[in-house]
C-alpha cells in the first residue's frame, strides 16, 4: 500500500529553480545585441518571451508535483497518440510546419513542439508498459513492443528531417529499457537499426552529411569553431556578465543551442564548472528518488525522467566542447525556447510528486537488476 509522505524533495525542487534562474539570466546576457539588431533596438525581446515561458514552466512543474503520478497510468496512451498524430500531421500536412535549418517544426503559437511531446510521452508509455510486464527479458512479449514504440516515434521525428532528436529519442529509450533490466544484446539490435535509420537519413540531406564531415574534419564547421573560441577566451573567471564578444553575430544561435558557449566565455572555467555541477546534482537527485520510489512505475517514470533531460545535457555539452556534431538541441532549462523547457519541467515535476510517496510496505516491491544498476549510481 502506498502513502503520500507530505514532503518533497527540497534540493531538486532549488536546483530546477536555480537552473531555470540561471537560465533566464542567460537569454539575456547572450540574446541582447540579437534583439536589438533585429528588432529595432529592442534589447528585452527575447528575455521577455522567456522570462513568460519560465513563468508557464514553473507553474506546470508545481502543478504535476502535485498530481498523483499514479494518474500517468490512464494518461500514457493518449499521451502518446497525441505525440505520434502531431509528429505525423507535421510531416504529411501542408503548411503546417515550416522548415529550420533543414528541418520541420511547427509554425504559430503551439506551445510545445512534437518531437519534445513525443519524448516525455514515450518515456511515460514504457515505464507504464513496462510495469505490467513481468518477464522483461522477454524479447517477443516486452523489448520488441518497446522497441517499436521508441522506433516509431524516432522514426516520425527522422522523416522531419531531425537527425538530433531522433537519436535522442532512441539514446532515452535504451537508457529506461536497460535500466527496466533488458538484455544489452536485445538493445544492440535497437542500436543497430536506429544506426542505420540515422544513415539512410544523412545520405538522403546534405546538410547532416557537411555537419558529419566538418565534426571529422573536412569542411568548415564554423559554429564549433566559434563556440571553442567563446569558451577558450572565457579563462579561468571569464570576462564577466555581458563581457561576451562571440554572441555580436560570430556565433550562431547565442541564445540557444550554444548558450553554454557564451556562459563559458563570460563566467570562465570557474562558472562552467559551478554549471556542470548543478545539473549533476539535480540528476542524482533524480536517481536517488528512483531508488527510493514507492513501486516499479515510480522507478521506471523517474529514470526516464533523469535520462530525458541527462541526455539532452549530454548531447548540448558535448556539441559546444566539440565533442559531438552539430545537432540544434537546446541546453535544458537554459537555452532561450518554450517547448523543452515547458517538457524538462514538467519531468521534474514527476519525480518531486514520486519523492512524495513511499510504500508502508518497504522497499520489496519489484526491486532487482533494476534496482542494483540504480543504487550502483547513487551511492
Amino acid at each position: 500500500m502506498l502513502e503520500t509522505r507530505g514532503g518533497k524533495d527540497k534540493q531538486l525542487l532549488a536546483a530546477a529553480v536555480v537552473l531555470m534562474a540561471v537560465g533566464l539570466l542567460m537569454v539575456y546576457t547572450s540574446s541582447a545585441g540579437l534583439g536589438a539588431a533585429r528588432y529595432q533596438g529592442d534589447l528585452y525581446y527575447y528575455f521577455r518571451n522567456q522570462a513568460a515561458r519560465v513563468v508557464l514552466a514553473f507553474a506546470a512543474m508545481v502543478v504535476m508535483m502535485n498530481v498523483d503520478y499514479h494518474k500517468l497510468n490512464k494518461m500514457a496512451p493518449w499521451l502518446l497518440l497525441l505525440a505520434y498524430a502531431a509528429l505525423l500531421a507535421l510531416v504529411v500536412i501542408p503548411g503546417v510546419g515550416r522548415h529550420v535549418r533543414g528541418a520541420k517544426s511547427w509554425s504559430g503559437y503551439i506551445p510545445v513542439q512534437p518531437s519534445e511531446l513525443a519524448r516525455f510521452a514515450m518515456v511515460v508509455y514504457l515505464s507504464v508498459f513496462m510495469t505490467k510486464r513481468a518477464n522483461i527479458h522477454s524479447f517477443k512479449k516486452c523489448v520488441l513492443p518497446c522497441f517499436v514504440i521508441i522506433l516509431g516515434a524516432a522514426g516520425l521525428v527522422l522523416l522531419q528531417p531531425d537527425l538530433g532528436s531522433a537519436a535522442v529519442i532512441v539514446l532515452i529509450g535504451v537508457a529506461l529499457v536497460y535500466a527496466a533490466g533488458a538484455r544489452l544484446l536485445h538493445l544492440s539490435y535497437l542500436l543497430g537499426v536506429g544506426a542505420v535509420a540515422g544513415a539512410v537519413c544523412m545520405l538522403k540531406n546534405p546538410y547532416q552529411v557537411t555537419r558529419l564531415f566538418g565534426f571529422f574534419g573536412r569542411g568548415a564547421p564554423y559554429q564549433v569553431d566559434q563556440s571553442l573560441i567563446a569558451l577558450g577566451t572565457g579563462g579561468l573567471l571569464g570576462k564577466g556578465l555581458g563581457g561576451s564578444m562571440q554572441k555580436y553575430l560570430f556565433l550562431p544561435d547565442p541564445h540557444t543551442d550554444f548558450v553554454f558557449s557564451i556562459y563559458g566565455e563570460e563566467t570562465g572555467f570557474v562558472g562552467a564548472l559551478l554549471l556542470i555541477s548543478l545539473f549533476v546534482y539535480l540528476l542524482l537527485r533524480g536517481l536517488k528518488i528512483a531508488a527510493n520510489a514507492p513501486d516499479r512505475l515510480g522507478r521506471l517514470l523517474a529514470t526516464g525522467m533523469v535520462a530525458s533531460i541527462g541526455v539532452l545535457f549530454a548531447v548540448n555539452l558535448g556539441v559546444a566542447t566539440g565533442i559531438l556534431p552539430t545537432t540544434g538541441l537546446p541546453l535544458p532549462f537554459i537555452s532561450y525556447g518554450g517547448s523543452a523547457l515547458l517538457v524538462n519541467a514538467v519531468s521534474v515535476g514527476v519525480l518531486l510528486n514520486i519523492s512524495g510517496h513511499r510504500s508502508s510496505e518497504g522497499m520489496s516491491i519489484g526491486g532487482g537488476r533494476w534496482m542494483k544498476r540504480t543504487v550502483r549510481l547513487t551511492e
